[in-house]
């Protein structure tokens, strides 16, 4: 899901209320939130089944663009 979505739906189940009757309410708070910088990062430590080495993964680029890095 993305952030949007799962803003909604926890928007909609603290208001006792739909989801589509959540979206027009929601979208008013979600504007107000502190916007994350897209220069952000997201690095996530990956463990590989086949050989349990972890691994960083930079998630801020297209999976084809994505670098792994062993550790």
């Amino acid at each position: 899901m993305t952030k949007w979505t799962d803003f909604v739906r926890d928007y909609a189940k603290r208001n006792n209320v739909t989801y589509m009757c959540a979206i027009p309410d929601a979208a008013k708070e979600y504007k107000k939130l502190p916007k994350t910088p897209k220069s952000a990062k997201k690095v996530k430590l990956v463990v590989k089944e086949s050989a349990k080495i972890p691994t960083i993964v930079d998630e801020s680029k297209s999976f084809m663009q994505r670098t792994y890095l062993t550790v």
